[in-house]
């Protein structure tokens, strides 16, 4: 009962924040309620079920997303001539100025350029389970499933889509729910360093764009010290990580440290002791998973290299829709590092398919750069399209995945499978099934994350 008390107080102060983004009034009020809103949420959620969080949690993001983008398009901005209009409005006025065959012509390119990096993905995928033994065709099995993975992605407000269809069906085909799980799993770590190493990379071209936002805020003076810190915790996480790869010792010995840290130096807080588990049983997840991989380093970096290639091609989307709208004094490298920023914001956002956030972000990081926040919401909004487009064909896959499907090919360990297991499986994609697989084969630290 508790429970729900604090959920219907969420409720309130998130109505009461919706009337603000309506009126287009996002001062301190309305980062209160958003706080409010927040931490009565999450206290009220943990005290749920599974079966009822997962509703709880669906409808959560739904009104979220919905909130967040009426927040971002009614926010007034300035106009040229003088005085103010909701972003919708300036959206509506500047789409008309937009020339068709520029449109036409760099949409294109972006949606070509995001698929290169789809490939990647699914190649780097193609390589984890290499390493664990299992092999599909690439073309007819990887590729096609992370297609439709992406396609149901679009519609879940959740890492089910892709995340849990490409496991579901190297799972599904080759029996072997414990190596697939470890070879997710380690993609999972190689995706975020891949992102994180596109912001090392492209900070040293960005830098005005850190400086931009520091202006914006008042503080120009502050913007080397912003871009330190992102170069620590983005450097920082991308060493660790091509660290633990290639020596997966180190953070065995890391581990051991944060245990002796949370058992001593932390051990009379609850909330340091809690915080140093959650690392230690993080740490031992990534050391179970890159154990599996011992003497398998340039696997594993051709891996990362193609999740730095998947990231990459996926900031640099917004580089050609910027163009597409005709926004001519665009720069490459400025958006490019600008956007694997907003990208992070937008994995990290609590909306469907990031929507709203990835608007918001960008404008917060590139207006100046796109030549203004109408601009840069389109530039996001049509990032996101563009990168659908490329793969919302998935569909057409899923719909012909009949359960008497199977792959040309599935080898483990060098022998053809006999799918004796699959004869009467009906071939539906179940989430609970995926989650309690799992929660059962997951490796050591890992069992209670389903990211």
């Amino acid at each position: 009962m508790q429970s729900w008390i604090l959920i219907a107080a969420s409720g309130a102060a998130f109505t009461g924040l919706s009337w603000f983004a309506w009126s287009g009034r996002l001062g301190l009020a309305a980062i209160g309620l958003l706080l409010i809103a927040a931490v009565t949420f999450f206290l009220g959620r943990r005290g749920l079920d599974k079966a009822t969080r997962r509703p709880v949690d669906t409808v959560s993001k739904v009104l979220f997303t919905l909130a967040g983008c009426m927040a971002l398009l009614r926010h007034p901005i300035e106009i040229e001539g003088g005085g103010r209009l909701p972003v919708y409005s300036a959206i509506d006025a500047y789409i008309d100025t937009v020339d068709s065959t520029t449109f036409v012509v760099f949409a294109l390119v972006a949606m070509s350029v995001k698929f290169v990096g789809v490939i990647a993905s699914a190649w780097s995928w193609h390589l984890l389970l290499v390493g664990q033994g299992i092999r599909f065709p690439f073309w007819r099995k990887i590729m096609t499933a992370f297609l439709i993975g992406r396609f149901i992605g679009t519609f879940l407000p959740s890492t089910l889509g892709l995340d849990g269809y490409t496991l579901y069906e190297a799972g599904r085909y080759s029996n072997q729910w414990p190596r697939v799980i470890t070879a997710k799993t380690l993609e999972k770590f190689i995706g975020v360093t891949g992102l994180f190493l596109g912001m090392v990379v492209t900070l040293p071209f960005g830098y005005s764009v850190i400086v931009d936002v520091m202006t914006q805020a008042g503080k120009p003076e502050g913007a080397p010290l912003l871009a330190g810190a992102i170069l620590a915790v983005a450097g920082g996480v991308s060493a660790v990580v091509v660290a633990g790869l290639v020596w997966p010792v180190l953070i065995e010995g890391l581990m051991h440290t944060v245990e002796g840290l949370a058992g001593g130096l932390f051990g009379a807080l609850p909330f340091a002791r809690k915080f140093s588990g959650k690392l230690v049983s993080t740490l031992k997840g990534f050391t179970a998973s890159v154990g599996a991989y011992r003497g398998k380093v340039g696997l594993l970096m051709a891996c990362l290299v193609g999740k730095f290639v998947t990231h990459f091609t996926t900031a640099a989307v917004y580089y050609f829709t910027a163009l597409a709208i005709g926004v001519a004094t665009a720069e490459f490298w400025p958006i490019v590092f600008g956007s694997t920023i907003q990208i992070l914001a937008t994995l990290l956002s609590p909306t469907i398919a990031g929507e709203g956030a990835r608007e918001a972000f960008q404008a917060l990081l590139l207006s100046k750069q796109l030549g203004g926040v109408a601009q840069a919401v389109l530039s996001g909004a049509l990032g996101f399209i563009a990168a659908e487009a490329a793969t919302m064909w998935g569909g057409a896959f899923l719909w012909t995945r009949k359960p008497e499907w199977r792959p040309a090919f599935t080898l483990v360990d060098g022998q053809q499978v006999d799918y004796a297991w699959l004869q009467d499986d009906d071939g539906g994609f179940d989430a609970d099934r995926i989650a309690a697989a799992r929660s059962a084969h997951a490796p050591v630290g890992d069992a209670d994350s389903q990211t």
